[in-house]
């Protein structure tokens, strides 16, 4: 299939049909990445994705069921951190293409809890939200916190994946 678009496009578009080969890594440098949004600091890395499921900002997506390629579904509760591929930092409608953040500065969504400031976040209880680290399962972390965010709030994140 022939994709139509060429470099530099904006991570937040989403279209129906795919632009970019699924799995295609967009590095931003830091001027880049603050361009896009005055509060980032530092470079970013982006992933591009079909969503299987309409995804919200702030949620984790992992890869979905039977693929193997770059089709998304939101983590499973509890899931291991090895299934997970980005987070979403706008919203993507289900069977669509975009962009999700791999690794950078980005907003990243509580679960029922929320979580702690300064700390390792895991999949936490709510699928495609976070939650702390538990030290059962150390090993397991995407991201760390910069702050403290209450049930289903976005809060700003180290995103590792």
């Amino acid at each position: 299939m022939p994709y139509t678009r060429a470099f530099p496009d904006a991570v937040t578009t989403v279209d129906t049909t795919a632009q970019y080969e699924l799995g295609t890594e967009w590095p931003m440098d830091a001027g880049e990445a603050e361009a896009l949004d005055s509060t980032v600091q530092g470079p970013q890395c982006w992933v591009y994705v079909k969503a299987t499921v309409a995804l919200d900002e702030g949620e984790i997506a992992a890869i979905a069921d039977g693929t193997a390629n770059y089709e998304v579904k939101l983590a499973a509760v509890n899931s291991s951190s090895k299934s997970l591929i980005g987070v979403a930092q706008h919203a993507i409608a289900i069977n669509s293409f975009g962009w999700i953040l791999k690794r950078g500065f980005g907003e990243v969504k509580g679960d029922s809890g929320g979580y702690s400031a300064n700390t390792a976040l895991i999949v936490g209880d709510a699928a495609g939200a976070a939650a702390n680290l538990n030290a059962v399962i150390d090993g397991q972390a995407f991201a760390h916190s910069t702050e403290l965010v209450a049930a289903a709030a976005l809060g700003t994140c180290f995103i590792n994946i």
